[in-house]
């Protein structure tokens, strides 16, 4: 383990912060004896976008998904934002004039000579699973445009608000689901650096840097690393500032261009910046760091600002799978609060958010039982006319990869092996005259003004009216008078009140609770093909006499291979709501008899 008090012997002050996922520390250290020492950098900060060591590089499940370049997670590529203000007026005229280039060299010490921070062993050794060496990878920098400074920092604050090429592996932050995110905004911008000066407390950039990057290390160190240790940014034009103007100097970790930490221990980063610099070369004359700092062009320096290298913490926790299904005849958002008493059999029943599908209008009813045809001849089917009834699911599933439901049962049946023909898989009108048993989901796009899930399919509470029955005839919800004109058609004025939203236009239900929504399909999505195609079931709303525009689909199969009916696969499935429409046909030559069948619906989440 290091000991800081090594570094105090050199030192009279050392101020830092570490933390758990971003290390950040800064360094009042007096200037030593260099190339200007009356002059040093002040304010100096170094904020790591990951104090993690350059081993570690994964997320909390070891793989690289929530663990991208300039992540707090990954020590491999990380960013490192440096703050200082200068000394020195490089304004005017002068031999201190104006700021060409500016070196940032990690050592493992502060002062005397710079060896390469990392814990590689044998020297020059190569990184394992638990040793890395410090190491400045920038083969391709880019600096960020002029035009994309905005996107990238905050001009009032100076501090990064998007890091650019960063795309955030999370579908919600991604194109279409987090719209105005900043990390969604900087993946289209391009750089890897940036340098910026304030001044009248608002930052821009200053442009025209160019980087490149060495190993500086000096043999008298004697821990020599071989890898590259030094960041050079150099400037044809230069910098010009008054004495006291704060500059940043951003390097952003991305895939190709990156700082790697060292695996443990403290590091120091020794700033410069120079009124002119000389090329650096391994060649005769060997031209070092050290040759630039000697030759006396050294505006401010012979400072540094130190860092620590700690592992992140790892917080492991689980989120058990919910999901909550309900299968029956009666909604409860179409119910008064009378009626929802009456069905519940329970003195004041309240609505809630996403309760659950009842299974009859009141406590005397027969549960989840559906009367089919001509309710003044004992519910029975006839030639001329097509009939329809509805029933309703509602499913809420905390599945990440969405949900599917299926439906099995058989076409309508009577005791003496007489069936009803079933539709088939290829969904069709209603012919009134032959034999027809389908079913599908009666959802229909909302038009019109209003506010909320515009575009998207909502439950459909209107009926066929004669040729249609169901256990909610008497619900406020299909009756109201204002069935045509209200979004959530049917609901009435009692039922709105009692779930806190708003009945006036433009329909704003901003009182309910915050996870409410108006009963719908979406997320989830009818199976197959639109319109007639091959086993869709989307087609439910719409008109059933004559012909009619409603469409219905009956997979013979069922019974035995449940049949999709709507699905969803990228999603957490949250209170959606499907009716189910069932509409039957005869022929002159049907068996008489009773028919009955029973449909069971099945919700299978997706994780």
């Amino acid at each position: 383990m290091y000991k800081l008090k090594d570094v105090a012997r050199r030192s009279s002050a050392f101020i830092g912060a570490v933390g758990l996922l971003a290390g950040v520390a800064s360094t009042a250290l007096p200037a030593f004896a260099s190339a200007d020492s009356l002059n040093p950098l002040t304010n100096r900060s170094l904020t790591l976008s990951s104090s993690s060591p350059g081993w570690a590089y994964s997320d909390g499940s070891g793989n690289s998904t929530y663990a991208p370049p300039n992540s707090g997670a990954n020590g491999q590529k990380t960013g490192n934002y440096f703050d200082f203000k200068v000394s020195t007026d490089s304004t005017g005229g002068g031999t201190g004039l104006p700021i060409k280039a500016m070196s940032f060299q990690y050592c493992t010490t502060s002062a005397g000579a710079c060896g390469a921070p990392g814990d590689d062993s044998p020297l020059n050794g190569s990184d394992d699973a638990t040793h890395t060496d410090l190491n400045v990878h920038y083969p391709s920098a880019a600096e960020v445009g002029s035009s994309d400074f905005a996107t990238v920092v905050d001009s009032s604050t100076g501090l990064v608000k998007a890091v650019p090429g960063y795309t955030n592996n999370n579908p919600k932050y991604q194109a279409g689901g987090g719209t105005g995110d900043p990390a969604e905004a900087a993946k289209a911008v391009a750089g890897n650096y940036i340098v910026m000066t304030k001044s009248g407390g608002t930052w821009s950039p200053n442009t025209g840097w160019t980087v490149s990057t060495s190993d500086q290390e000096e043999v008298a160190s004697g821990s020599q690393t071989g890898k590259e240790n030094t960041i050079i940014l150099q400037n044809t034009t230069g910098m010009g500032l008054t004495s006291g103007t704060e500059v940043k100097v951003l390097f952003f970790a991305t895939t190709n261009n990156y700082i790697t930490n060292p695996g443990s221990g403290y590091f120091f980063v020794k700033i410069n910046t120079f009124k002119n610099f000389t090329a650096l070369s391994s060649s005769a004359p060997v031209n070092t760091l050290a040759d630039n700092i000697a030759s006396g062009d050294v505006i401010d320096g012979g400072v540094t600002v130190a860092n620590v290298m700690n592992q992140s913490i790892q917080i492991t926790t689980k989120v058990l799978e919910t999901m909550e299904f309900s299968v029956g005849t009666v909604d409860p958002d179409t119910l008064s609060t009378a009626q929802l008493t009456a069905s519940e059999n329970v003195t004041g029943a309240q609505h809630a958010p996403c309760n659950t599908i009842l299974t009859r209008m009141t406590s005397a009813d027969a549960q989840n039982v559906l009367q089919l045809g001509n309710q003044n001849a004992e519910s029975s089917l006839e030639t001329l006319h097509t009939y329809a009834t509805h029933s309703y699911w509602r499913l809420s599933s905390n599945s990440s990869a969405g949900a599917t439901v299926y439906y099995s049962g058989h076409t309508l049946s009577n005791t003496s092996g007489d069936e009803i023909t079933p539709i088939g898989t290829t969904a069709k009108a209603s012919a009134p005259g032959s034999e027809q048993f389908g079913l599908a989901l009666d959802a229909a796009a909302y038009t019109g003004g209003h506010t909320f899930d515009d575009a998207t399919r909502g439950v459909d509470y209107t009926t066929a009216g004669t040729y249609e029955n169901a256990a909610d005839n008497s619900a406020a919800g299909v009756v109201a008078a204002d069935a045509a004109s209200n979004p959530i058609k049917g609901v009435d004025d009692s039922v709105l009140t009692d779930l806190g939203a708003v009945n006036t236009p433009p329909w704003n239900y901003t009182a309910l609770n915050k996870s409410f929504h108006m009963p719908k399909l979406d997320p989830l999505a009818p199976t197959g093909n639109s319109g007639t195609g091959s086993n869709y079931y989307g087609g439910g709303s719409g008109t059933i006499t004559g012909g009619g525009t409603a469409k219905f689909a009956f997979d013979p199969l069922s019974d035995t291979v449940p049949a999709p009916i709507a699905t969803e696969n990228n999603q957490v499935v949250d209170c959606v709501t499907g009716k189910m429409r069932y509409i039957g046909n005869i022929a002159a030559t049907t068996p008489a008899g009773i028919y009955t069948t029973k449909i069971n619906y099945i919700a299978a989440p997706q994780y």
